[in-house]
């Protein structure tokens, strides 16, 4: 199962976040600097990076970092 940390580190590795120490995964990503655009980006990258697809209405229901692993840990991902 995917941890907080390993998210954050996905997050990084896009830079969308100027500075991630200020980043807060439970935050929404609006909250975080995030626009709708780079959302998709941010997604995106956690489907390559961990091998997995999030479906349409799972996309509809991200808004934080947090409601990510939420979604992978239902699926026991």
């Amino acid at each position: 199962m995917i941890d907080i940390a390993s998210l954050t580190n996905i997050v990084a590795t896009t830079g969308l976040v100027d500075d991630m120490s200020r980043f807060d995964s439970a935050l929404p990503f609006s909250e975080n600097g995030i626009d709708s655009l780079d959302v998709m980006t941010l997604l995106l990258a956690i489907e390559e990076n961990q091998n997995i697809k999030f479906s349409e209405d799972e996309f509809a229901d991200i808004r934080s970092l947090g409601d990510v692993q939420r979604i992978l840990s239902a699926r026991g991902e």
